[in-house]
């Protein structure tokens, strides 16, 4: 087989154009790296985003000192009311609640199960998310 001058100069000329192409490509990822990324969130992401810290928010200060202002109190009535007792709450974190079952007199009746006070915290939880996105209307 014969290999002409002509083909080897042109193999040599595809080359050398791809080892340009390939250092032109490298530096343009190079710039391309330096500039950051930019995320950009959807407003209702933002808002669930609001209403979570808002509803940790009030949990935390209904566990710590008991349903004080109006949202904290409208929130734990809506609980007792799906419960159907007088309820008073307790623990050392949000996702360790303890919750008590009461009297009208604010003496404790018992104390819930471990599986009835996640029950009632998720719902907890689920019911001051639904009255924040209703007040944000």
């Amino acid at each position: 087989m014969v290999i002409s001058a002509y083909h080897v100069n042109n193999v040599l000329r595809v080359y050398g154009d791809q080892l340009r192409q390939s250092k032109i490509s490298s530096r343009l990822k190079n710039t391309d790296s330096s500039t950051p990324d930019r995320i950009s969130i959807s407003s209702n992401a933002r808002r669930k985003t609001i209403i979570d810290n808002i509803t940790t928010n009030i949990i935390n200060k209904i566990t710590q000192y008991g349903p004080h202002d109006n949202v904290e109190k409208e929130v734990f009535e809506k609980l007792e009311n799906e419960y159907g007792a007088h309820l008073t709450i307790s623990g050392d974190s949000p996702k360790k609640l303890v919750f008590k079952e009461i009297d009208e007199h604010g003496e404790t009746i018992n104390s819930l199960s471990i599986e009835d006070s996640s029950i009632l915290t998720n719902k907890l939880k689920e019911i001051t998310e639904e009255t924040l996105d209703k007040n944000m209307r």
